[in-house]
């Protein structure tokens, strides 16, 4: 079919269908173990266990899942079910959204790959930093805002209602055992948020081919302005973690630093695709919330970097 269009248009569509394809391929593993991860704790992990791991203290507990990416790197594609698994089982609301929002941007991979593209320490600290802080207050204010006999979680599995104390819930759980339940559990998970990652997913390969870089260099001059065209393109683009550095890299010497944190922290904690997973293992209510409170902080942290950094 690609003869009876113009060259140019065959073009877009090849390089949009490139772009789309790799998109998917890339996540396809963190995809998977995301979905097998999050089976386990759902199978294995019980809320007692879950109550004897976490420190009594909600604070020391926030604090270790905001640095717990450093020693477990899974990418956002892959952690919005293992937070959703994390509420099920009893981990406080706090906890378990400051663990999916900094995990991303702690990732190790993510830190050398910043540090690569930009060859500078401030813009690597300025990242982390800011995506652990901005974590720890949408964490917090996810919790105040949030009823504690509001249910969050959509259940999307038959498997997830068995109960931890292993009685009969029905005769299909009692012929077979927890590893293949867990491993049915997983390709459910997988399947199912496959199918939202692929959405997303074909929706930013548009973006990607529509917006071009001398049309957002008209959007360059304010405060405001360049920090929220960045945050917009950061959400539009739904780009890894693990390779956004390189193409914010290509916007600091037009839009500055401040407007360049908000698209390398936005980014991990909320795109398109990311936006569309959320808004399908949530409740809407809160996922409403949970997306503006991303935006709002985030959009407060990068504006108060323009009053410490002038450049």
């Amino acid at each position: 079919m690609l003869y009876l269009i113009g060259e140019e248009k065959k073009g877009y569509m090849i390089k949009w269908a490139n772009i789309f394809i790799s998109m998917v391929l890339e996540a396809l593993p963190f995809i998977l173990i995301g979905a097998i991860i999050s089976s386990i704790i759902q199978m294995y992990i019980s809320e007692e266990r879950v109550k004897k791991i976490l420190p009594r203290s909600r604070f020391i507990s926030i604090i270790i899942a905001a640095i717990l990416g450093i020693f477990i790197p899974i990418c956002e594609c892959a952690i919005v079910p293992i937070a959703r698994s994390l509420i099920k089982k009893g981990v406080p609301i706090a906890v378990a959204i400051v663990f999916m929002l900094s995990v991303p941007i702690v990732n190790p991979i993510v830190i050398v790959s910043t540090f690569y593209a930009f060859n500078d320490t401030k813009i690597v600290l300025i990242r982390v930093l800011g995506g652990i802080i901005s974590a720890i207050i949408i964490g917090f204010l996810i919790e105040i805002l949030t009823n504690k006999k509001e249910e969050v979680v959509k259940i999307k599995s038959q498997y997830e209602n068995i109960c931890d104390c292993g009685c009969e819930v029905v005769d299909y759980f009692y012929n077979k055992s927890k590893l293949r339940l867990c491993l049915e559990h997983s390709s459910k998970e997988f399947f199912n948020i496959l199918r939202y990652y692929i959405f997303g997913s074909f929706l930013s390969s548009i973006f990607i081919i529509i917006l071009k870089e001398e049309y957002l260099i008209n959007y360059t001059k304010g405060t405001l302005l360049p920090i929220f065209m960045m945050m917009s393109l950061a959400f539009l683009l739904s780009l890894c973690s693990e390779a956004d550095a390189f193409i914010a890299k290509g916007f600091l010497s037009y839009f500055g630093v401040p407007a360049i944190s908000a698209f390398l922290i936005l980014g991990p904690m909320l795109d398109l695709k990311n936006a569309i997973i959320i808004s399908s293992y949530f409740k809407k209510s809160f996922a409403y919330k949970l997306i503006f409170l991303i935006v709002v902080v985030v959009l407060a942290f990068s504006t108060a970097l323009t009053f410490i950094i002038k450049y």
